[in-house]
């Protein structure tokens, strides 16, 4: 055998492939993240920081000044009223999680797997609320439904009241309002989990002589679920600051924390309390955030 056709001795297996890079070459990505670090930091966590400080300061009716105090917080939870509304505000924002995805659900079960040429004016409907300022929508509903609007007369003309229900200023009112404006979260998350179900599933299913609601619930549910939980939390954390809608339709009797912390803000000037409702609130979100994250993860798995 020459040395032309000499056979070169074969590369050891244990060595990992090699990839040509330009000498001096580094990847780009810490630099590339700099721009959103920054803007987490300006908006978010410096921002945070000073909230927790002066939750923990006394406001001596010019500037908030320590030492550092609990008592903010002691006297908030030691108050029955902060309780309640702290109660009424989880309830609230957790009945529009679930009017939210389950409306958004159907709505997008239509999108998903109907052919009907309605389908773009529904999206369109769908997409509506997301092109006018929450503050706009709000005084809509306003109009809609106070003593003279447009569902009472309705109510009246049909014969189904014999005065005005007084609607604005209620539950039912803020509830309504807040489901309007987060509707399309639940919808386009409805929309990407039902995407990622192949059809195929659904009708053989239907083969095997299960019906519609069967088939819903064994195969196209379970494939959804994580889906589902992570627009209802996107909902849940969206409504429970929320302020516009339960300040407008609330008509001031219906409080929840955004509105009490304006009203020690504004009204008695209870700076370190504003700070510690306001702490209150991402705290309650960031744990009902977290455990409703876990049970999708673990829905995911269960899947998987």
């Amino acid at each position: 055998m020459t040395a032309s056709t000499a056979i070169s001795p074969a590369r050891s297996p244990s060595r990992p492939p090699t990839t040509a890079t330009r000498p001096g070459f580094r990847p780009a990505f810490p630099w590339l993240a700099l721009p959103a670090t920054v803007w987490v930091l300006a908006t978010f966590a410096i921002p945070t920081a000073i909230l927790l400080a002066s939750s923990v300061l006394t406001y001596d009716g010019a500037t908030l000044t320590g030492p550092l105090t609990a008592a903010n917080y002691a006297e908030l939870f030691g108050n029955g009223y902060f309780r309640s509304v702290l109660w009424e505000t989880v309830w609230m924002s957790g009945t529009v999680g679930c009017v939210c995805m389950t409306a958004g659900l159907s709505v997008a079960h239509f999108l998903v797997r109907s052919a009907s040429r309605l389908r773009t004016l529904v999206l369109l409907i769908v997409i509506s609320p997301l092109v006018s300022s929450v503050v706009v929508r709000t005084y809509g509903w306003l109009v809609l439904l106070q003593d003279d609007g447009l569902v009472n007369k309705a109510l009246l003309a049909a014969g189904l009241i014999d005065s005005p229900v007084p609607l604005i200023g209620s539950r039912f009112a803020v509830i309504l309002g807040l489901a309007h404006v987060l509707l399309p979260f639940a919808v386009f998350t409805a929309m990407s989990s039902l995407q990622s179900v192949d059809p195929r599933l659904e009708l053989a299913s239907r083969d095997l002589g299960a019906g519609p609601v069967t088939t819903f619930h064994r195969i196209t549910l379970p494939l959804i679920r994580p889906g589902l939980i992570a627009g209802f939390t996107l909902t849940f954390a969206i409504s429970l600051g929320a302020y516009a809608s339960a300040a407008v339709l609330g008509g001031g009797r219906v409080q929840t924390l955004a509105t009490l912390v304006r009203d020690r803000m504004v009204v008695s000037l209870e700076w370190g309390q504003a700070a510690a409702i306001s702490v209150v609130i991402l705290a309650v979100g960031a744990v009902t955030v977290s455990a409703l994250l876990v049970i999708g993860r673990r829905s995911r798995g269960r899947r998987g």
